[in-house]
C-alpha cells in the first residue's frame, strides 16, 4: 500500500519534467514558464513546488540533460588540435544561452547535488585529464604538472571564457563577444600548456 502514493509522485515528478522538456526544445532555456509546465503537465502549481523549489532547479535538471548530450561525443584529446575542438564544444555547450552560464554557476556545487551538472562538469574534468595524461606521457606537454589539476584549470578557463561571452564591450555584438571570449580560452590554454608558443586555435582567434 506505501508504493502508491510513491509510485504516484514519482509519475507526476515525471510529467513536470517531460512538460519541460518540451517547452525548453521549443523555446530554450529562457522560455520556460512555470504556469506552462504545470499546464501542460494537468497539475498544480503548488505541486509543482512540492517536486522543485524554484523554476531554476527543474531548469538544471534539463541543462544537465542537455549537455550530457553535447559533450558525450567528445573523445579523450590525444592532440593539441583535439584539444582545441573540444575545448570549443565544450566552450559552446556552455555558453550558448546567458542562462546556461547562471545555472552552471548556481548549480555546480553543493546547491546542485542530485541534478546532474556536478557530474557532467566531472565528465568533462576526467575527460581533459585523461588527454592531457596521455599527451604528457608522448611528450607533447611538458612533464611534471598534475594531469588532473591541469584539467580542473581548463575548466575553470572554460568558465571565466563563457562569463566573458556574456559581458560583450559596448561597442562590440553578441557574436563578436563570443568570438574574443573564445580567444581567450585559447590564449588561457596555451599560457597554461604551452607558454610562448601559438595555439592550434589561431584561425579561430583571428575572427575576433
Amino acid at each position: 500500500m506505501t508504493r502508491k502514493p510513491q509510485a504516484r509522485t514519482a509519475q507526476t515528478r515525471d510529467r513536470l519534467v517531460a512538460a519541460a522538456r518540451d517547452i525548453v526544445a521549443e523555446t530554450g532555456l529562457a522560455g520556460l514558464r512555470t504556469e506552462a509546465v504545470v499546464a501542460r503537465a494537468a497539475t498544480a502549481k503548488g505541486t509543482f513546488f512540492a517536486h522543485f523549489p524554484d523554476k531554476d532547479h527543474l531548469l538544471a535538471l534539463l541543462l544537465a540533460e542537455i549537455l550530457r548530450a553535447e559533450v558525450a561525443q567528445l573523445a579523450v584529446p590525444a592532440s593539441r588540435e583535439q584539444l582545441a575542438d573540444n575545448l570549443d564544444r565544450v566552450f559552446a555547450a556552455f555558453s550558448s544561452e546567458p542562462e546556461r552560464l547562471t545555472l552552471l554557476v548556481r548549480f555546480s556545487g553543493p546547491v546542485g547535488v542530485g541534478l546532474g551538472i556536478d557530474e557532467v562538469i566531472h565528465d568533462v574534468i576526467a575527460g581533459f585529464a585523461g588527454g592531457l595524461a596521455g599527451m604528457q606521457a608522448r611528450g607533447m606537454i611538458a612533464p611534471g604538472g598534475d594531469p588532473a589539476l591541469l584539467g580542473e584549470g581548463l575548466v575553470a578557463f572554460l568558465f571565466h571564457a563563457a562569463a566573458s561571452a556574456q559581458c560583450p564591450l559596448t561597442t562590440m555584438d553578441k557574436d563578436a563577444a563570443r568570438r574574443r571570449a573564445q580567444v581567450l580560452l585559447h590564449r588561457l590554454t596555451d599560457a597554461l600548456l604551452w607558454p610562448g608558443t601559438e595555439s592550434a586555435g589561431k584561425a579561430a582567434r583571428s575572427g575576433g
